[in-house]
């Protein structure tokens, strides 16, 4: 009986040991959450060890096939296997394993994880890269004089207000490839504005815009200059041409 509680107690110390062993051996794990705009570089870096063995890239995009970058410091080589040109190292392989990518593209999205070799064991960092599309913006007057503010396939979603305030509700177009069209319209506050400014927000930029525009048949000014130009005897064809004018205003 004794000897069967000895063999238990063995058993569990053996099955520690080997954790510890593995944990040692694997190092420690680390992941982090990074973005960065199209067009702009990213930097990732590697755990900051010594007497480093061998580094590792292990890269895998959302779309397309995984690539790897590698250096052997033994050897003092380099391998690339697959990757594309936008993505290298940042300076000398056996002094810093930093990964640059430049220019970073929509396709850059995914995960990159950095494998450091040592006399300690094996350490790794893991990068989730979210690539940032900026909306392209557009202002102007819809067919009714109202100012509308377009922001055109961001990533993610641009948000969009009024200066003065604005009671509409912006409306979103998903494209199904993750960017996002969004539009508003200044529908007022109640009160007559002169011009309207549009705000937008958005994780890779910030854009302001003022615009003017007529919203109604005429100011009072454009009136006066209206009744001016009006001659003396208005024939019905006139009319029907002022009121038709007003109504698109409308």
């Amino acid at each position: 009986m004794k000897a069967g509680v000895d063999m238990k107690t063995v058993g569990k110390i053996v099955c520690v040991s080997l954790l510890l062993i593995i944990t040692k051996l694997m190092g420690r794990v680390g992941n982090t959450k990074v973005s960065a705009a199209v067009g702009d570089s990213c930097v990732l870096s590697c755990p900051n060890k010594s007497d480093v063995f061998m580094v590792i890239w292990k890269i895998n995009p959302k779309t397309g096939g995984h690539c790897t970058l590698g250096y052997r410091a033994d050897l003092k080589q380099t391998n690339n296997t697959n990757c594309t040109e936008n993505m290298s190292w940042k300076w000398r392989t056996d002094h810093d394993p930093t990964l640059h990518i430049r220019p970073v593209g929509r396709a850059s999205e995914g995960n990159y994880t950095c494998e450091v070799v040592t006399e300690e064991g094996n350490f790794h960092l893991t990068y989730h890269l979210t690539v940032l599309v900026p909306p392209k913006l557009t202002v102007y007057c819809d067919s009714r004089g109202n100012p509308v503010c377009k922001a055109v396939a961001g990533k993610p979603a641009a948000q969009i207000r009024w200066a003065p305030e604005s009671y509409s509700s912006p409306e979103k177009e998903d494209h199904g490839d993750g960017t996002v069209t969004v539009l508003s319209t200044f529908m007022g506050n109640g009160t007559d504005v002169n011009s309207t400014t549009c705000l937008v927000s958005h994780a890779a930029m910030n854009h302001n815009q003022t615009i003017a525009c007529l919203s109604n048949c005429a100011t009072k000014a454009n009136l006066l200059r209206l009744l001016l130009h009006i001659p003396y005897r208005m024939t019905p064809w006139r009319w029907n041409l002022i009121l038709l004018m007003c109504r698109k205003k409308m």
